[in-house]
């Protein structure tokens, strides 16, 4: 995929998690998650601190994150969009907790942990909301690049039946392919 292609799908992708958590009612914080052990309130505040990895590897930042989970992912989204917008962005090479990351890598791997974890939230908080079409094809297309059976660890479950099935949408094969129930 060009480098404008992913970076236009970041943009998307971060507005579409932003207005999953805007969603969320207050009433169901404590809701259980598709992601393991983790309450909403734990997988909210990991997608926004996830994010801040992120934004922080690619500006140099490391400002508090604060304010209302769609709050901060705003902000997150908004320096993320500025950071890849500059000069040599995509041609770096970025040092994350997690690893060191080409550019590219780096932007496909921030659009699967906000996409997924917006379509996550989305299910806990009772809004159900589907990934659209574009999102769930690149991202998928990025996972099956990225996350064979050894990488899986504890961040995805085994495949799911779902993700082989032509006649799933994009959305279901995609969280199938990374263990979760569509």
């Amino acid at each position: 995929m060009h480098s404008t292609d992913t970076l236009d799908l970041l943009d998307k992708g971060l507005a579409w998690t932003t207005a999953r958590i805007a969603a969320v009612p207050a009433d169901a914080l404590d809701a259980a998650t598709p992601c393991g052990d983790w309450d909403l309130r734990t997988l909210l505040d990991h997608t926004v601190q996830s994010m801040a990895t992120f934004a922080d590897a690619l500006d140099g930042g490391g400002a508090t994150v604060t304010g209302p989970w769609d709050a901060a992912m705003a902000d997150l989204a908004a320096r993320a969009r500025l950071a890849w917008r500059q000069p040599g962005a995509m041609d770096r090479t970025y040092e994350l907790p997690f690893g060191t990351m080409p550019g590219p890598v780096m932007a496909s791997a921030n659009l699967l942990e906000a996409v997924v974890h917006g379509w996550d939230i989305s299910q806990a908080g009772g809004e159900a909301a589907s990934i659209p079409d574009d999102l769930a094809s690149a991202v998928l297309t990025f996972a099956h690049a990225a996350i064979g059976e050894a990488q899986r660890g504890d961040a995805f479950g085994p495949a799911l039946g779902p993700a082989l099935d032509t006649g799933a949408t994009a959305s279901e094969r995609l969280v199938a392919y990374l263990g979760r129930t569509p």
